[in-house]
């Protein structure tokens, strides 16, 4: 088995952080899909964006500090760079939702959400394959 760094325990860490956004946002939920006054629960998608920004700040930061060293596995690279695009695809869409929650409706039409959607989820599947590899790769 392949020694874990202190860089994989980071890197488990923004990954929970930004699954359990991800979940806030698209697990389903009665309190969601209900509009009940006082059961109904808003998303906050500028908490969101901010959390989800401060993230892939500090995932850039590993990645800057992991490409200085030598003998970082390939797959390491793969996995950090896909998981980033995931996390910044995600920000970017709880922007343009929070534009929304705001009452600017006419920039990001149903259309285009549904689009970014599919596209989101292609990327979350190539980081996820990734995360595979990798795992693979430490459990040597």
């Amino acid at each position: 088995m392949t020694e874990i760094p202190n860089e994989m325990y980071q890197l488990h860490s923004i990954l929970e952080r930004y699954i359990s956004i991800h979940d806030k946002i698209f697990k389903f939920s009665f309190k969601k899909a209900l509009p009940i006054p006082g059961i109904f629960k808003d998303i906050n998608f500028g908490k969101h964006f901010r959390e989800l920004d401060s993230l892939a700040s500090s995932l850039d930061h590993l990645i800057i500090l992991k490409s200085n060293k030598t003998g970082i596995p390939e797959v390491f690279q793969q996995y950090t760079q896909a998981l980033l695009k995931a996390i910044k695809f995600l920000r970017d869409i709880c922007a343009r939702l929070d534009d929304m929650s705001k009452g600017d409706l006419k920039d990001y039409k149903w259309k285009q959400y549904k689009a970014d959607l599919d596209q989101y989820h292609v990327i979350v599947e190539r980081y996820r394959k990734f995360g595979s590899a990798l795992n693979e790769y430490i459990h040597k």
